[in-house]
């Protein structure tokens, strides 16, 4: 693999059994073979916690199925979702539930929220204020008001910006589907710490 591309390999892998079937990607022909074991490891765990938390193993009469979507492989830095679905027999309507994976591919590393921006610096505020917003100028419908985001928050990555999205339920009804809020890279520039790998896409 030419590494000047930076990025990874993805190979669409299936995973099929009693009434599940997805398919999810697999890192392969990185430099470093530990982090490549490492990020299908963290792929994987992720998919199999997914479907247990939608009920499966407690009820095997629920259908489940999936995919993936790469949202950046650039500059070692893989972000990734993985969608995963489920209906059971008799229920309204199915559920959906997102997770992103954002990861370093040199070290295989998850980064977090907290590991993209300085920590001195109030860039929870200022997510905040921006998803507040969008809130109010898209008259978003909500169950719940929104406060704030936490270091955990779910967010994925682009070469443009970071995304920052919510699970269907958590503030929003079911028929709004996941409510995303795109953030530009500009906008955040002085709280993005030096280390992150962000600043990348920063300096193109």
């Amino acid at each position: 693999m030419n590494r000047e591309v930076l990025g990874a390999r993805i190979i669409q892998k299936k995973l099929i059994r009693y009434r599940i079937g997805l398919t999810y990607p697999e890192i392969t022909d990185l430099e470093n073979k530990e982090a490549e074991d490492t990020i299908n490891q963290l792929i994987q765990e992720e998919i199999y916690r997914m479907i247990v938390e939608q009920g499966y193993e407690e009820d095997y009469t629920i259908e489940i199925w999936g995919d993936y979507e790469v949202k950046v492989n650039d500059k070692d830095l893989l972000s990734i979702l993985l969608n995963i679905h489920s209906y059971s027999k008799g229920a309204a309507h199915g559920l959906k539930a997102v997770k992103a994976l954002n990861i370093d591919l040199k070290r295989g590393k998850l980064y977090e929220l907290k590991d993209l921006f300085l920590q001195n610096n109030n860039y929870i505020d200022k997510i905040n204020e921006i998803v507040k917003e969008e809130i109010v100028t898209k008259d978003i419908p909500l169950l719940v008001e929104f406060e704030t985001i936490d270091k955990r928050q779910d967010f994925y990555l682009t070469k443009e910006g970071i995304t920052i999205f919510f699970q269907i339920y958590e503030y929003t009804p079911y028929a709004y589907g996941i409510p995303e809020f795109k953030i530009s890279y500009d906008i955040l520039t002085e709280m993005i710490d030096i280390k992150s790998p962000i600043n990348a896409f920063l300096k193109e």
